[in-house]
């Protein structure tokens, strides 16, 4: 599939809340076209130069500051602001839940900066979640300040996710590099080796072309929505048991048995109904999953070890 377009990640300054945030991102190409049918094809964001945050706090008068007394989650907090407790999850990131791989260690990761400490927090867009709640930037005062959201994603602690905020294209370009860099969930075998030790890599299976439905119709359209599972092996992958998901994980597809993808082939997985077969796999969702905004395709093997991710972002 070949299309071509740009979507700029440098983002002007912008004024959050409570705080200035200073963004240096560089530029990445994707791009998106509305075929004759009306689907979407969409190209890849490509590997994002380094990004920089800078973080400058407010006069005092106008800054916000919660003591944290509870980490839930490896994105969730609990803080006591001006006399009230309130939970807060952690603007532009998702976290592995507590049962999943990673979870913990996602969980210690943020106890890690924030546990006992009297945190800044800033809002972006809107102020709660469907549960209620509070989202918000958390900042470590200090000479230079941390922003706790964009370090998880550089750790490889979290998933930096498309939610619209103003620092996404920073923490979506801090993603790609841990990505690239294996750090944290993304690390080789960090969930346990299937194979008992008898491979250095990981398979070499790849997401290639995505398809997105049309946003002009009135119905997003599942049928038009599919992503290739791409084989670069010498030999063929069994992918039995693998997970697709999203980035936020609200979004999961375990492939059943028998599945198994030959050197060189492609898997073709749509997010319609249908017979699997002939290189075929239906998600059969009721709704489409991909074609709103930009997302991760997120690729784990049987013991939730990522074995490829890809985000996208869609142009127009």
């Amino acid at each position: 599939m070949s299309t071509t377009g740009t979507v700029s990640t440098t983002m002007p300054r912008a004024v959050i809340a409570i705080l200035s945030l200073t963004i240096i991102v560089g530029a990445c190409t994707s791009g998106a076209s509305i075929g004759d049918d009306g689907s979407t094809e969409t190209t890849i964001a490509g590997d994002s130069s380094p990004s920089t945050t800078e973080v400058t706090l407010p006069p005092e008068e106008e800054v916000v500051r919660g003591t944290v007394d509870g980490v839930i989650d490896g994105n969730t907090i609990q803080a006591v602001v001006d006399g009230q407790r309130m939970d807060i999850r952690l603007i532009g990131v998702s976290a592995p839940e507590g049962d999943e791989c990673y979870g913990n260690e996602s969980r210690t990761a943020l106890a890690s900066f924030v546990t006992g400490q009297t945190v800044v927090l800033a809002s972006d867009g809107p102020d709660t979640d469907s549960a209620g709640r509070a989202l918000r930037y958390v900042l470590i005062e200090g000479d230079p300040a941390i922003l706790v959201n964009a370090e998880l994603v550089s750790s490889g602690t979290v998933v930096p996710i498309h939610s619209g905020h103003l620092m996404e294209a920073d923490f979506l370009a801090r993603g790609d590099e841990s990505y690239a860099s294996g750090n944290g969930l993304w690390g080789t075998f960090v969930c346990g080796h299937p194979e008992g030790g008898v491979s250095a890599d990981r398979p070499q299976l790849r997401i290639g072309d995505i398809s997105l439905a049309s946003t002009d119709a009135e119905e997003l359209d599942p049928s038009a929505e599919r992503f290739e599972i791409v084989n670069q092996s010498y030999t063929s992958v069994d992918v039995s048991g693998w997970t697709v998901r999203d980035e936020t994980g609200d979004h999961r597809l375990e492939l059943p048995g028998g599945i198994a993808i030959p050197a060189g082939g492609v898997l073709d997985v749509t997010t319609a109904c249908g017979t699997n077969g002939g290189g075929v796999l239906y998600w059969c969702s009721d709704s489409a999953i991909w074609s709103i905004g930009g997302n991760t395709i997120i690729l784990q093997d049987g013991l939730e070890n990522v074995v490829e991710r890809k985000s996208y972002v869609v142009d127009g």
